[in-house]
């Protein structure tokens, strides 16, 4: 049943990979004035990172390529926000890049509020990606659907209607568990049943609101 290849990366896995990137980015001797999180997935690992390498002067920019039921924009949707970095060393923070076009247009918008210098780092690069970040924890080998804890809720209900449309609505949640396994092939038991039943009518409310 499983086309796409998934992989789940746990809290665990996500901090240990943070902290990992972390220790690149100070192995490089670069230590930045400012961070720039990418959101939404940028913001736990640049939390990380500033709270490992004491940064306070966190930014965040709102930019995404993909949307609620895995629709996806033409182009970068970016929410513009006023940097105060002009001649600070800028680390931008996204937690994984796939095609590049987010990263790169992140980029070359942080670059027009005049930055002394700027790098990149993120958790995961993806095969497809023609943007490769300074600093990254992995490089993968083949295309795979990467879910990170901060993305389950979405991904899941993503999931479930697209194969389901509105009749998952009717589903429970050990029902959503086992098709969403099903679908994927990844193990979801330990999360949180109550996380799951509200985030199910927050999800499929939208998703049914909008047919």
């Amino acid at each position: 049943m499983v086309s796409i290849r998934y992989v789940y990366i746990s809290w665990g896995e996500a901090i240990n990979m943070s902290y990992k990137l972390t220790s690149k980015i100070l192995e490089s001797n670069y230590v930045p004035d400012t961070i720039v999180a990418i959101s939404r997935g940028g913001l736990i690992p640049a939390r990380i990172i500033s709270d490992v390498i004491n940064v306070s002067d966190v930014h965040s920019i709102k930019a995404s390529l993909w949307g609620v039921g895995g629709r996806i924009s033409d182009d970068v949707l970016l929410y513009n926000v006023e940097l105060p970095i002009r001649g600070k060393k800028v680390l931008v923070v996204d937690d994984i890049v796939d095609s590049g076009l987010t990263l790169t247009r992140i980029v070359e918008y942080v670059k027009t509020f005049g930055p002394e210098d700027l790098k990149t780092a993120v958790l995961h690069i993806k095969p497809s990606s023609k943007y490769i970040p300074n600093y990254y924890v992995s490089r993968l080998e083949e295309w795979l659907w990467v879910i990170y804890p901060w993305t389950i809720h979405e991904v899941i209900y993503s999931i479930i209607y697209k194969h389901y449309g509105c009749d998952s609505t009717s589903f429970n949640i050990n029902t959503i568990i086992n098709e969403f396994s099903r679908l994927t092939g990844v193990n979801v038991d330990e999360l949180d049943r109550r996380s799951l039943n509200i985030a199910k009518h927050l999800y499929l409310d939208v998703l049914c609101g909008e047919e």
